[in-house]
């Protein structure tokens, strides 16, 4: 009866194993043909009672691989690049920017999986299919700073996510005005720091 019980469990393990490794696959296969995404957004931040605690609207552009950019319209002028190798958050308001590096900025963050097409990167997450359309990713190592991400799909592609962080708090993003696969020009991804704005560069 023992026996019986633990090849069960074996059986059921490597089942288990397999099904995620498909869910990985399926949500892979969806963000290979995404070459390049615009698209304005909506932010809901709540906190562990449900409560909201912020709101935002923005606009993001995003490449693969690895580059990003997320502009914050309201309620403040924020602008976050990823330019491949460094991470720029320029604050408009305080007149300041804070630079580190891109592989420091995404450790154990799950939004690395919407821009990277590295298989060795890939392999640092788990992949769950929730629902149809609906992937859950979490980093499997610990310490990061978002516990999982949930990305959304629908007929034209990626429609919202909803981002769980280590206080507990959830942000759901949902965009319009989608755009994919269409030309970006590279200075979308340079940062424009004036002169005036004080630099906290924090690189190695």
């Amino acid at each position: 009866m023992k026996s019986l019980l633990s090849g069960a469990l074996v059986a059921l393990s490597f089942f288990s194993v397999s099904a995620l490794a498909d869910d990985a696959e399926a949500l892979k296969t969806k963000l290979a043909g995404l070459e390049s995404f615009k698209a304005a957004f909506t932010q809901s931040v709540t906190d562990e009672n449900g409560e909201v605690v912020h709101k935002a609207t923005g606009n993001l552009t995003m490449a693969r691989p690895d580059k990003l950019r997320w502009e914050t319209q309201s309620p403040d002028e924020t602008v976050l690049i990823a330019d491949g190798s460094a991470v720029w958050h320029i604050d408009e308001w305080v007149e300041q920017v804070t630079v580190m590096s891109q592989a420091q900025a995404i450790d154990n963050n799950p939004m690395v999986l919407l821009t990277s097409n590295d298989d060795a990167t890939w392999q640092q997450y788990t992949v769950n299919a929730t629902q149809p359309n609906t992937f859950s990713v979490a980093a499997k190592a610990e310490g990061g700073q978002i516990r999982t991400l949930s990305l959304s799909f629908d007929d034209k592609g990626l429609a919202n996510l909803v981002m769980l962080d280590s206080q507990g708090q959830q942000s759901a993003i949902n965009f319009s005005q989608r755009e994919f696969n269409t030309p970006i020009f590279p200075s979308a991804f340079i940062a424009d720091v004036p002169e005036s704005f004080m630099v906290d560069d924090q690189r190695p």
